[in-house]
């Protein structure tokens, strides 16, 4: 007897705002390696603001392949970091296909 299962495919994208710090990228990427996870795309921008004279980092991470619970996990791990200071998720692209399995 055979039987179908659902494949997702999802890719998320994460908006860190963090602190200018020299350890801010670091420990952001650490967060996907640590869980043996390899970004498809990582941008990163420095900008000034008013309100923090040393500036601020935008970093763009894109993720494809995680699980819901994933998402969750490091959404709320990217929070927690010390010199982020807003994390924005954000599901870019999500395909479910169907897999007959014997």
């Amino acid at each position: 007897m055979s039987t179908l299962i659902s494949l997702s495919s999802t890719t998320v994208h994460y908006a860190v705002t963090a602190d200018a710090h020299p350890g801010a990228l670091p420990r952001v990427l650490e967060l996907f390696a640590l869980r043996n996870i390899t970004p498809d795309l990582v941008r990163v921008s420095k900008y000034r603001t008013a309100a923090f004279r040393e500036g601020n980092l935008s970093i763009d991470v894109h993720v494809s392949g995680l699980s819901p619970d994933e998402q969750a996990i490091i959404l709320q791990k990217l929070s927690a970091q010390v010199s982020v200071q807003n994390v924005r998720e954000e599901v870019l692209f999500q395909k479910n296909r169907a897999k007959l399995v014997s």
